[in-house]
């Protein structure tokens, strides 16, 4: 077995438990190393958890730097897994010093998106196409592979071919919900949408609040959709579904606390996750194991797990003619639902943290 030192920069809830997962099932000897939880991911809610597990080694902004180096020199044995190729800076300081002193490595990298607007989209896309890849060019050639965390879609795993890298593998993020979720019909009569998050450009909302209108202008009206969060669009979107009709159709939710969400999710139906371009999506996770059938773009690196799953249906991103489409039969049949409801409960076990932390550890088999 290869042994293996796993590199965060941040205990990230997508991934964290894959790795206590690989530290405790698959391996006892591999070592995770992340940086502290900032201020801002703990505002956002996220949990700071401190030491997971026995092996898990936490690294302050002041330590990372020096300690990191010791760690690397300690472990010249070993492959480390860094979680970053160009960003962030102290990573790939670290990625650097491995370089220099010939220690193996391999990189998790989610691939590179151009989120931007106008004359920055531009900007970026010079950016992406001349200076990315000569500033990734060190690392590619030096690197064992590279897992990408977008998924399996041939534009994203290309995109690291492209870069120079030897071996590109196929992942994403992972989290386990919990399994005592109960779904409790609404009581109305009406099927349940839900689509969750930021209300900006590049999450698509407004495509959904288009394909909805679709769908009621065919005659299908036995649905409430949910909109929750905030976001720059939200003005926009509310005068959209104002101007198309559909008030009695969408609800803008704004951003619930964890009761009244719970309340929310044990009632939703269908996940809809209508974005233009995202690295991945945990929301696809969570919704499969709560058994939600999921319409999700194709732009969203977790379609894949729609994909496989079956439990739904991926339509072409932007555009809200398909997504009406691909929407329509899981709101007039209730076979239908049901059907793919079960085959996305049947296949949370293939999503664990657990299975996928020994899918990760047939990856670095290969390496």
């Amino acid at each position: 077995m290869k042994k293996v030192v796993f590199w965060w920069n941040i205990p990230c809830a997508g991934m964290i438990n894959v790795l206590k997962s690989y530290a405790q099932d698959v391996d006892k000897e591999a070592i995770v190393v992340t940086g502290k939880l900032s201020e801002f991911r703990k505002a956002m809610g996220w949990d700071d958890g401190g030491k997971l597990f026995e092996n898990h080694i936490i690294l302050s902004d002041d330590e990372w730097h020096e300690d990191g180096k010791k760690i690397l020199d300690r472990y010249t044995d070993r492959i480390h897994l860094f979680n970053g190729i160009s960003y962030p800076d102290r990573m790939r300081k670290l990625i650097d010093y491995a370089i220099e002193n010939n220690i193996a490595f391999a990189n998790m990298s989610e691939a590179y998106f151009n989120l931007e607007k106008g004359f920055r989209k531009l900007l970026k896309t010079i950016f992406m196409s001349i200076v990315l890849p000569y500033r990734i060019r060190r690392v590619s050639e030096n690197s064992l592979g590279v897992m990408c965390l977008s998924g399996s879609s041939d534009r994203d795993l290309n995109q690291f071919r492209n870069f120079g890298f030897r071996m590109v593998f196929p992942f994403g993020y992972y989290t386990d919900e919990k399994s005592e979720f109960h779904y409790s019909q609404a009581g109305d009569g009406k099927l349940h949408v839900l689509c969750p998050g930021l209300i900006e450009h590049y999450k698509g909302v407004d495509i959904l609040v288009k394909a909805l209108a679709i769908v009621r202008d065919k005659g299908v009206q036995n649905f409430v959709c949910h909109i929750t969060g905030k976001g720059s669009k939200q003005d926009y979107i509310k005068n959209l579904i104002s101007q198309l009709g559909i008030e009695d159709r969408v609800k803008l939710e704004g951003v619930l606390d964890s009761k009244r969400y719970s309340t929310l999710l044990s009632q939703i139906d269908i996940l809809v996750a209508p974005g233009r371009v995202e690295p991945w999506g945990i929301r696809i996770n969570e919704a499969i194991q709560r058994g939600n059938v999921v319409v999700v773009s194709d732009g969203i690196g977790a379609h894949c797990l729609i994909k496989e799953s079956e439990g739904g249906d991926v339509f072409k991103a932007g555009n809200p003619s398909d997504l009406a489409d691909k929407l329509m039969p899981f709101l007039i049949s209730q076979d239908t639902l049901d059907t793919a409801k079960k085959k996305n409960l049947e296949y949370r076990a293939k999503i664990s943290c657990q299975a996928q932390a020994f899918r990760l550890h047939d990856i670095i088999s290969q390496l």
